[in-house]
């Protein structure tokens, strides 16, 4: 007796449900996105439309397509680059993959043996000097054109908040989470009570530090 075809596209569709009962819209489309790429690269270089058909060469052959194959603009892949493209199609297949095994689709996983190292990530581009100054005029304008006490005692906060985040290397997500008491102005030194990992520490800003009210101006 001849089984029935577990075809790749509806097995994607299943995939798919499952995702959705358990994942955000985006983690869904990222992952089905993916693996989408890789059903339409199967179809046209005829590889196996069933699922238990596929073998380890056939996602070796894919991956070796997107290290030499121009994808988006064209240029040329560096190591770093094509580690890069690579990653996000490796961890999709490994879900979409074990996911089949578990559901009893598939005996055993084509990718097992298959490993694509993680890439590093890109470094953050730092504030250019203009950007830091453009931030800087749109404070002091808050000040200047402040009219009541609340106004301006608003416009000190906000600079001397940016300031704090700008050079004392606090996280967005720590500098948010502060309160009045986790503030020390005669030690001058902050209180992070929630840093990575749950640990606590302690902040300064650096010596060099300008004041939080612009130059010249007073707080009535």
């Amino acid at each position: 007796m001849v089984q029935a075809q577990i075809s790749l596209e509806w097995l994607l569709e299943g995939f798919k449900y499952d995702l959705e009962s358990t994942t955000r819209p985006k983690t869904v489309k990222y992952y089905c996105g993916e693996i989408s790429h890789f059903l339409w690269w199967a179809d046209a270089t005829g590889v196996p439309s069933d699922i238990r058909l596929l073998t380890k060469h056939h996602i070796q052959a894919f991956f070796h397509y997107l290290a030499t194959t121009h994808i988006g603009n064209g240029s040329a892949r560096e190591p770093a680059a094509v580690e890069r493209l690579r990653w996000p199609y490796y961890r999709a297949l490994r879900q979409f993959f074990g996911w089949a095994v578990k559901e009893g689709y598939l005996q055993n996983n084509p990718m097992d043996n298959i490993v694509v190292k993680r890439p590093q990530p890109a470094p953050i581009e730092p504030y250019r000097p203009e950007h830091i100054n453009r931030i800087l005029k749109v404070l002091d304008y808050d000040w200047q054109t402040s009219k009541t006490q609340r106004q301006k005692m608003l416009a000190v906060r906000n600079r001397a908040i940016f300031l704090l985040f700008l050079e004392s290397g606090i996280r967005l997500e720590e500098l948010a989470g502060l309160q009045l008491e986790d503030i020390d102005l005669q030690r001058q030194r902050v209180t992070i009570r929630l840093g990575k990992m749950g640990k606590s520490r302690l902040g300064r800003p650096p010596p060099q530090t300008p004041s939080p009210l612009p130059l010249n101006s007073k707080v009535p």
